[in-house]
């Protein structure tokens, strides 16, 4: 059910964007999802059709989603690389010293206007 707070946070931030930008439509929204942050695309998208149903600016905007990758530093070897999923060797020197930073659980990436 969090999915309900967060698509409202994400109305929000979509209308300060179109205050500031002074927006009459947006057509399309793109987001990064991360791979392991549980959050469901399809309560996105319905929430924000409740939530954005009397708003002609927002309303019948295509929500498109992709999984976001997760950003992996190898401490032996200096190797940076990013993947879908979690691994625990390098691909480079195989070492298992690895400094990993997960996306944001959902993050905009653009606008289409």
């Amino acid at each position: 059910m969090h999915e309900s707070s967060i698509t409202s946070s994400i109305v929000d931030i979509l209308k300060n964007i179109i205050k500031e930008k002074e927006i009459n439509k947006i057509l399309k929204v793109h987001f990064l999802l991360s791979p392991y942050g549980g959050i469901d695309s399809d309560s996105i998208k319905f929430y924000y059709e409740f939530l954005t149903k009397d708003d002609l600016v927002l309303k019948d905007a295509k929500l498109i989603f992709k999984k976001d990758k997760i950003k992996i530093a190898c401490k032996s070897c200096g190797e940076s690389f990013e993947s879908l999923k979690l691994i625990s060797r390098c691909i480079k020197c195989k070492g298992s010293s690895l400094s990993v930073v997960l996306p944001d659980d959902i993050k905009i990436k653009s606008i289409e206007i």
